[in-house]
């Protein structure tokens, strides 16, 4: 029984997709339909000051070769950095979320929901193989699965 991912919240092998949380909750790879991904919305604050950051930085650049000196080029260095920092600090403090979602027995569940980009993408990745693993194994008749697995 291969293990695709053996994290420390959820455990993917290829028959069963088992949640470690406060209540473990197993999943059979074969009743899962349809795995899609479901992304959060990013914090309001920070889309807003990302827009206007992006707008300072071309006014900034329009700009620059006008301004005679030190001052005025200091006041456009300042006015693009502050957008950026508070963008930076509004997405770092309310991170996206990102949910893995399927149906299950024909009810919508979540799977798994974390705010880790990278851990999520190895979790739908381990998933991904689990059922391309399953859908392989059903193809295969059984008479000769019989035969493989001796």
């Amino acid at each position: 029984m291969p293990t695709y991912y053996p994290g420390p919240d959820v455990r993917i092998t290829d028959t069963v997709f088992t949640v470690l949380r406060d209540q473990p909750t197993r999943f059979d790879i074969r009743e899962l339909a349809d795995p899609y991904v479901v992304r959060g919305d990013r914090h309001p604050a920070g889309v807003v000051t990302g827009r206007f950051a992006i707008g300072t930085v071309a006014a900034g650049t329009v700009t620059w070769p006008m301004h005679d000196s030190l001052l005025l080029h200091l006041a456009v260095l300042v006015a693009i950095a502050i957008p950026a920092l508070v963008t930076g600090a509004c997405l770092r403090a309310a991170p996206r979320t990102y949910q893995l979602r399927a149906v299950h027995q024909s009810t919508d569940v979540c799977l798994y929901s974390t705010t880790h980009p990278a851990r999520f993408g190895q979790v739908r990745r381990a998933l991904v193989r689990a059922v391309e693993e399953q859908s392989r194994r059903r193809a295969i008749p059984t008479s000769w699965r019989r035969e493989i697995e001796r």
